[in-house]
């Protein structure tokens, strides 16, 4: 589902992009895997380009050390519960720096359990999330939502891999406003309803400040007040 997001007329576009230097020491990448394991920085999956973080992200951790888009040490750190395995298996029809993003993952067999990840000292404001929730197995789908997003909607994401990353089949999209607290929650788990012992799966997340955000990508500039 595309969001939109207008500004008020006193913040233009061009202010927005001119405070991206600012704000970018906040925008992470982050695949869950073993260290040295995620894609290069080049890449940029559906969102941006920049250094990848691979964490293990194992069951009821906190992991520090996490740095941005550009490599700078960042306060953040990244609590994980509920995701009891991390496994790695080849969809081959997943290649390339795609395959180092989405072959590995946590996964949950608990339809009370979800993987969860807890992010805290991130800086306060309007965050575009996504999260990446692919089973290798096309026929399993996950359940992803983050806790800041208004409403806290939930996306089911799965199916047959189209060649490239597309929402909904890969990863949700999600627009979270982070408060004083610096909190942002998200989640994967299974399907309501679903089969259990086919699990849920997480490969990774990308958590971009909204004036890092590319505008192409299915927000436009429409109304900013309602998240300040």
């Amino acid at each position: 589902m595309t969001k939109t997001i207008s500004l008020p007329p006193a913040i233009s576009l061009a202010g927005l992009l001119l405070a991206a230097a600012a704000a970018g020491a906040q925008s992470l990448n982050i695949d869950v895997g073993e260290s040295g394991s995620g894609p290069p920085s080049t890449y940029a999956a559906a969102g941006r380009s920049g250094v990848w973080n691979s964490m293990v992200a194992a069951h009821g951790t906190t992991e520090g050390g996490l740095v941005d888009l550009q490599g700078n040490a960042t306060p953040v750190t990244l609590r994980q519960i509920g995701g009891l395995e991390l496994l790695s298996e080849n969809d081959p029809a997943v290649s390339g720096a795609d395959a180092l993003l989405m072959d590995d993952f946590l996964v949950t067999y608990d339809a009370g359990l979800e993987s969860c990840i807890f992010l805290d000292h991130l800086e306060p404001g309007a965050y575009e999330v996504l999260v990446y929730a692919r089973m290798p197995d096309s026929a399993v789908d996950s359940y992803s939502d983050v806790d800041q997003e208004e409403g806290n909607p939930h996306s089911t994401v799965g199916g047959v891999w189209p060649g490239q990353h597309q929402e909904l089949v890969s990863y949700s999209r999600h627009l979270a406003m982070v408060t004083a607290n610096g909190e942002l929650n998200l989640h994967s788990g299974i399907v309501p309803a679903a089969n259990q012992a086919l699990g849920a799966a997480l490969n990774a997340l990308q958590v971009l400040r909204l004036d890092d955000a590319v505008f192409a990508d299915g927000f436009e500039s429409s109304d900013l007040a309602a998240w300040n």
